[in-house]
């Protein structure tokens, strides 16, 4: 094995085995997610000669990491199977359908010890994977066609269970993530197949005459289309925590893009804070998620313009001037630019007791109906209009 693929793969699945551990009884998805991981970072890891070697000289079985990858292998497949009906599985057949994976898995595990125990050849010149090197004995592929035929079908079951499900995820990553983990369950399948071809061709492997050792046939796919599965796999898993991670990013932008409206809106209107208002930077280092506080800046923003709203006249449009720039910015950004001229002009009369000297704009139409989301963005497009105002707009409250 490649020294890549061999460091690789179990790195990058032990990650996400230490990565998910303290979520591993949160919910049954994420126990077999974590049992996934786990045994299949276990079972890549006695893939080094070295780690290979050790597991002999502890337990005194010959080839004993053999016998624990493949039995590893067939319960890394059962868990993937026991996470993908997890998540999209329906009431009622769970234990069932759990009952059977797992009898089948015990099964082709008891089935292959007993291969290896009583049947196979251990041989110590082509050690510590002598496997490779006698693929023309029948017991060996007896052996193999058990484990590569409950990989296949369980890594089938995975690909067709994950794409036939993608649709019901909502798009965006976490429909990315199902992708991707169909992609890794496809590809688990194509080397299932591949081995089936690329054993069934071979025999014993010749031996070397200057050793007297039997040289294994290497194959680059073999080695290639599982570090690939393994790829896509830890990708599929790593979807929905990183749209959560973008979501905080873009909460915490909005709530710095929020913050100047925000601060001259609620200093003009104190009575309309939820809490104790900190600083634009404070806020920024918080931690934890901060949707709950961007949604409660959000209606401070609207109470705010409401309270304004309430105080002051109907008035009839202004006309440019110097304290009002006519309106230069584009004609999608009108409204938006149109709010935040009026609430300026509403910070400037609640501060002064007097409109601008150029009068009030008019009142802008607020829409009805949005969603929180649709809300935000709305208001990001204000506070954005807001910010470009003229330099007298940046602080109202302190114009003379």
């Amino acid at each position: 094995m490649r020294p890549l693929f061999s460091v690789l793969m179990p790195a990058l699945l032990w990650l996400v085995t230490l990565w998910r551990a303290p979520q591993a009884l949160r919910s049954p998805a994420s126990r077999a997610l974590w049992a996934t991981a786990a045994t299949m970072a276990v079972s890549l890891s006695t893939r080094p000669p070295a780690v290979a070697r050790f597991m002999e000289d502890v337990s005194g079985v010959p080839e004993i990491s053999v016998l624990v990858k493949h039995v590893l292998g067939i319960a890394s497949a059962t868990f993937l199977l026991d996470y993908v009906h997890a998540i999209h599985g329906r009431p009622g057949q769970a234990v069932p359908s759990a009952r059977r994976r797992h009898g089948l898995a015990v099964l082709a595990a008891l089935t292959l010890t007993v291969l290896f125990v009583f049947f196979l050849k251990h041989d110590s010149t082509a050690a510590p994977d002598s496997i490779d090197a006698y693929y023309g004995e029948p017991a060996v592929r007896i052996y193999l066609a058990v484990d590569y035929l409950f990989l296949g079908v369980a890594t089938a079951l995975a690909a067709h269970l994950f794409w036939s499900n993608r649709l019901n995820v909502p798009p965006g990553l976490l429909r990315t993530g199902v992708r991707l983990l169909a992609a890794g369950s496809a590809t688990g399948f194509l080397y299932t197949v591949y081995r089936v071809v690329f054993v069934s061709r071979q025999g014993n492997a010749p031996v070397d005459p200057a050793t007297g050792r039997p040289v294994p046939v290497t194959d680059f796919l073999c080695e290639l289309l599982p570090a690939v599965a393994v790829v896509l796999m830890v990708a599929g898993v790593t979807m929905p925590p990183l749209q959560v991670a973008l979501r905080h990013l873009r909460d915490r932008s909005a709530m710095w893009r929020l913050h100047p409206l925000w601060a001259d809106l609620v200093g003009a209107v104190p009575h309309v804070v939820f809490g104790t208002p900190h600083g634009r930077f404070r806020e920024l280092l918080t931690y934890g998620d901060r949707s709950l506080d961007l949604a409660h800046r959000a209606f401070e923003i609207r109470d705010a313009a409401l309270a304004l709203r309430d105080e002051l006249p109907e008035a009839p449009a202004a006309r440019p001037g110097p304290d009002l720039p006519g309106p230069d910015l584009l004609v999608d950004a009108a409204p938006a630019r149109g709010e935040a001229l009026w609430l300026r002009a509403a910070l400037h009369h609640r501060t002064h007791g007097s409109p601008p000297t150029c009068g009030m704009p008019p009142r802008p139409d607020h829409p009805g109906g949005c969603t929180p989301h649709e809300e935000i963005a709305r208001l990001l497009e204000v506070a954005a209009a807001y910010r470009h105002l003229d330099g007298r707009a940046a602080e109202p409250a302190a114009r003379a």
